[in-house]
């Protein structure tokens, strides 16, 4: 009985896992160019001294929010697929989607 439940569940875990959406367009795990794939993290992804923000979703535009340091006004950014540079760590703290297309 406990392992017939057991497989149940898990099927049920399973088929849950596969067919649930990504929360926002940029957590797909496409990049338009292949040297790419697994390269990057998708939306914040800070390299060395460079702030890039990536997004993998292939097929639309969205809106990020770059927050900066030192007091400087963040703003928003419309992004295509792939990586985009933002600019420089020094000046750029974070990057993250707002939730709208472009």
């Amino acid at each position: 009985m406990r392992t017939q439940a057991l497989k149940v569940i898990g099927g049920t875990l399973a088929a849950l896992a596969l067919t649930t959406a990504p929360p926002y367009p940029g957590a797909t795990a496409s990049a338009d160019n292949p040297a790419d794939v697994g390269a990057a993290t998708c939306g914040w992804d800070p390299v060395a001294n460079d702030a890039y923000y990536n997004h993998c979703n292939s097929n639309v535009h969205v809106v990020i929010r770059v927050e900066r340091h030192s007091g400087l006004t963040g703003y928003d950014k419309c992004v295509p697929p792939g990586r985009t540079y933002l600019g420089s760590m020094s000046v750029i703290a974070y990057a993250h989607y707002i939730g709208k297309t472009c």
